[in-house]
């Protein structure tokens, strides 16, 4: 709006202002030219006022047509106005509506909290319980480190804290296990194992004082390598194959010996017979009804044919017997039910029989084996290693550390 629109709630009057009568003239001596000069001035104040009246108009209908068009302008930022507020008020409802789903969301979601603050709180009072569980039994894991840190400091104290005194305890340990296998269980193998461990043990220490522990320690492998134990297992399947093999041996003729052939006599005929030939023909007679048979050994009660299984058992059970004394080392009774089985091989069974012959060859085979040989002594390495400890520990009293 430029500076010649009219105000709002301005009223322009463009009514001429009636002008003042004019003074009457002062006659000065002349009578019409005082009236013409009154009425030209009236024309000209009505010129004026029509002017005035003119541009009035003209102004007022521009101040009019401004007014249209404020109204106008201001009708439509109205409607633009009532338009944006029908809009905010749909979006005030849609808001109000998200808001609501919201405040039903949050009081959900309360509910959940809830929940979840109690299942907090009970998993507070058990993590509480269980801290003060743990604590429990850190005090009592405290206790047994303590325990053993002092059982350490014993050993410490004991053997030594010495990487070397480790060794040479090792060396002990594995020296007495030797000797407690090749004695205990004479386990040859597991003893020369524990020596040369042992040997080993003493050689990582890099001290020549102990060589010669080493040296009798070698002594006492080569006499393990020299040891030549029997095959226990093998002699045990041997005799397990021997005992499978009774049954097929074929027992010998049911006589106690060899028959002898009596001296043949005449017959005589019926005219020869006489009394003095009487004496005769009864020693005769008596002769062809009992034999006499001579043996150089007793003569063992004999069997009925249906009976002669128990030869076979007799037999198995020698050999079974011989068995278990094989496993149990005990060379005496391992002896005698070989002989046994011998001897019935000898005097029940055939001589010519291929089976028997092999089961007689395998079973003096056996006789001849010694099976609980006399174990060579290892112990002189461990006496030797005692007496170097000894010697150390008389050099170096109590429980200083041996610098090696």
């Amino acid at each position: 709006m430029n500076d010649e629109d009219p105000k709002p709630g301005v009223v322009i009057d463009v009514t001429p202002e009636q002008e003042p009568a004019a003074p009457p003239a002062h006659d000065d001596g002349g009578g019409a030219p005082p009236a013409r000069s009154s009425t030209r001035l009236t024309l000209i104040l009505a010129g004026v006022a029509l002017l005035l009246v003119v541009g009035g108009i003209a102004f007022g209908y521009r101040y009019w047509q401004a007014l249209s068009q404020d109204l106008a302008a201001m009708g439509a930022r109205v409607r633009t106005a009532m338009s944006g507020q029908q809009q905010l008020q749909q979006s005030l409802d849609g808001t109000r509506q998200a808001l609501q789903a919201q405040e039903s969301t949050l009081n959900a979601q309360q509910d959940v909290l809830s929940k979840q603050r109690l299942a907090v709180d009970e998993a507070r009072n058990a993590f509480q319980t269980q801290e003060q569980k743990l604590a429990d039994e850190n005090l009592k894991l405290e206790e047994r480190e303590a325990e053993l840190r002092a059982a350490v400091a014993d050993v410490h104290r004991r053997v030594g804290r010495s990487g070397t005194q480790w060794m040479i305890a090792e060396t002990d340990y594995l020296l007495r296990i030797a000797n407690h296998r090749l004695i205990l269980a004479r386990d040859t193998q597991t003893a020369r194992v524990a020596l040369e461990l042992a040997d080993q043990r003493l050689r990582d220490t890099q001290d020549p004082g102990w060589t010669g522990v080493r040296e009798q320690i070698a002594r006492d492998i080569a006499k393990l390598s020299g040891f030549a134990a029997p095959d226990i297992a093998g002699m045990s399947a041997q005799l397990a194959a021997l005992i499978e093999q009774v049954p097929q041996l074929k027992i010998d003729r049911a006589t106690v010996g060899p028959e002898r052939t009596l001296p043949e006599h005449a017959a005589r005929a019926p005219g020869e017979r006489s009394w003095d030939t009487l004496l005769d023909d009864l020693w005769a007679g008596f002769k062809d009804s009992v034999r006499i048979r001579e043996r150089d050994q007793p003569v063992q009660a004999m069997l009925a044919p249906e009976h002669q299984y128990f030869l076979y058992e007799n037999l198995r059970l020698n050999l079974q017997g011989a068995r278990l004394a094989l496993a149990r080392g005990d060379q005496a009774l391992f002896r005698d039910n070989l002989q046994s089985a011998a001897a019935s091989l000898d005097s029940h069974f055939a001589a010519d029989d291929a089976t028997a012959t092999a089961v007689r060859s395998a079973v003096a085979k056996m006789l001849a084996i010694d099976i609980h040989p006399q174990l060579p002594d290892i112990s002189q390495s461990l006496r030797t290693l005692e007496v170097r400890q000894k010697l150390m520990r008389d050099i170096v009293p109590g429980d200083a550390e041996v610098t090696q």
